[in-house]
């Protein structure tokens, strides 16, 4: 492949590239409503390994949805 061929044909596609970018655009940032979620178990709340596994659920849920599902 010749240079200049290799030039112009890498120019094409990062002049395509840049034209699609400007379609692809990130959406506006709305508010979202909370979300209420009840967790259900068979085990209680302190019982060694599987009752503190579902608050250990519970705490992560929480911190990964930064708050916008709240558990119960």
């Amino acid at each position: 492949m010749s240079r200049r061929k290799f030039l112009t044909t890498s120019a094409a596609g990062i002049g395509a590239v840049a034209a699609g970018s400007g379609l692809i655009t990130a959406a506006p940032a709305i508010a979202q409503s909370k979300t209420k979620l009840t967790v259900v178990s068979t085990w209680p709340r302190d019982f060694p390994g599987l009752g503190i596994s579902a608050q250990r659920l519970v705490a992560r849920i929480s911190e990964l949805s930064e708050g916008r599902i709240e558990t119960e």
